[in-house]
């Protein structure tokens, strides 16, 4: 079958059920009448209608949009597969150049305030291939996209420890409810869901896993709710007005831009209008012919807040390239549930047996770094009383998935990342110029320490700016407020599976 010029499928090697089937094959138009016609499908393989009385018409094939690929059962992509046209640099570029026309015209209040989202996976990406340190790569792409037009450049770290409180605040809250459950059902164990392709896979083909999923939104997506919602109140316009833009690790991000729970409905606009990869962004420094080595730094980089304004150093959160939610997520409920105070960079150096505690205990499951184990002891009586869990790869969703509907996951928390070493190996992230495995091994593994190195890690509770958005934003209530719920929680819809309607296999 003829999938659109923007789609892509390619190297399937990390796929569960790399189906071929789609739900928009053809564009079949409806006639209004019952004349009979069938489909058959030429040598070329192209597609005709054919009428009762032998007459073919050729049939068009049908554009597949961002919200087909979510709502489609028949195929399970990973991040480094879908290649998708809508949402690309050049879309970023188009926006501009009609600002930049727009302004010579003397039209400058029909303009787009352009703002963009940086991840520290990204940044971690470019400043392995450009070997300088990540402040220096934060400083230089806020440059060189000011110099373009860009109106304010955001670092996702701070969405992310937005997200990080209220993913603990949710956990406690599930961990309490659980507790006062008799048998049967149970509000645990509660699986991290930051990871888009974790989600498309979980709604496609395991919908009964749903309920076990957190509600926080992905830092990607909480930072467009600030933008969209926040941020626009205080500069006083309309959230259509903002073309918001995020610079991150993976294509299936751009599907979860694209999901309609992330879309205004008055205003017509999405929280996240256009995602950019760490390739692309790369290929673009190439064709504007600004490379990232030669860019000058800008003194400061920008702050929705002055309480975060110094410009000197980046948020840092303990844990790996998925988020950190495993390390904060223990660390806020082993305080709040049992008066246990372990911080999450001790949580994480024991993750990565650097170093031992005398209540946690840390292990690989068969040896396999990409799913470990992290179990938090009672002081009195040394017994378990949390369990948490890394399970990134496909190939360990599958395990996770048969032991959770079979009743036998003793987890009380999963972080979850459908690629193998989480976000560092993101499929748009940049690439070793050796493509053997063994360099790409060694090329994410250093992506992944720059990412964790830091000469200090902060709590996402430390962070006076968030502080500040919180109470300036959802008012004396805070994250308790329905305005919170509403900003920061999204949901999941499971997709049933729909027969091929030609009934050819692929």
């Amino acid at each position: 079958m003829s999938f659109s010029g923007g789609l892509r499928l390619t190297d399937l090697n990390d796929y569960i059920t790399p189906g071929q089937e789609c739900i928009k094959p053809v564009e079949v138009k409806k006639t209004g009448q019952a004349n009979g016609s069938q489909i058959k499908v030429g040598q070329s393989g192209d597609y005709y209608e054919v009428t009762k009385d032998g007459e073919e018409t050729k049939l068009e094939a049908a554009s597949i949009t961002l919200n087909d690929c979510l709502a489609c059962s028949g195929c399970v992509t990973s991040a480094e597969t879908v290649l998708i046209t809508m949402q690309s640099h050049h879309e970023l570029l188009s926006v501009l150049e009609e600002n930049r026309r727009l302004r010579s015209t003397g039209e400058s209040s029909k303009c787009k305030r352009v703002v963009v989202t940086i991840s520290p996976q990204v940044r971690a990406s470019l400043a392995l291939k450009h070997q300088m340190p990540t402040l220096s790569v934060a400083k230089r792409m806020t440059a060189v996209l000011k110099t373009m037009g860009v109106d304010h450049v955001f670092d996702s770290a701070f969405s992310r420890d937005l997200t990080l409180i209220e993913s603990a605040r949710e956990f406690v809250e599930r961990f309490r409810k659980s507790e006062g459950q008799a048998g049967g059902e149970t509000s645990l164990p509660v699986l991290a869901s930051w990871c888009p392709g974790w989600v498309c896979y979980a709604e496609k083909t395991h919908a009964e896993v749903l309920p076990w999923m957190s509600t926080t939104r992905s830092p990607q997506q909480a930072m467009g709710v600030v933008v969209k919602d926040y941020l626009a109140k205080k500069l006083d316009t309309a959230p259509d007005r903002i073309y918001h833009v995020a610079v991150m690790m993976c294509y299936d991000k751009k599907l979860e831009a694209s999901r309609d729970d992330f879309y205004n409905d008055i205003y017509k606009t999405r929280d996240v209008d256009c995602v950019v990869t760490t390739g692309e962004f790369d290929r673009m420094l190439s064709e504007i012919e600004t490379p990232l080595d030669s860019a000058s730094e800008v003194e400061q980089l920008d702050s929705l807040f002055k309480a975060d304004a110094s410009g000197e150093r980046l948020r840092s959160s303990a844990g790996s390239s998925a988020g950190g939610g495993l390390e904060f997520v223990m660390s806020y409920a082993a305080r709040v549930l049992f008066g246990i105070d372990v911080r999450p960079d001790i949580i994480a150096a024991v993750g990565r047996g650097e170093t031992q505690h005398p209540l946690l205990q840390a292990k690989a499951v068969r040896n396999q770094s990409d799913h470990r184990e992290i179990t938090l002891l009672n002081p009195a009586t040394q017994q378990p009383v949390l369990r948490f869990a890394t399970v990134y790869g496909f190939r360990h969703l599958q395990n996770l998935v048969r032991k959770l509907k079979s009743g036998r996951l003793a987890y009380h928390y999963v972080e979850v990342a459908a690629c193998p070493s989480a976000c560092s190996n993101g499929g748009g992230q940049l690439q070793p110029a050796d493509p053997s495995p063994a360099a790409k091994k060694q090329w994410v593994a250093e992506t992944e320490h720059i990412y964790t190195s830091s000469e200090q890690t902060q709590s996402p509770e430390e962070n006076l700016a968030l502080g500040e958005l919180i109470r300036d934003w959802f008012g004396e209530s805070g994250l308790d407020s329905e305005a919170a719920k509403r900003a920061l929680h999204t949901q999941f819809h499971g997709v049933v599976a729909k027969a091929n309607p030609l009934g050819v296999s692929w």
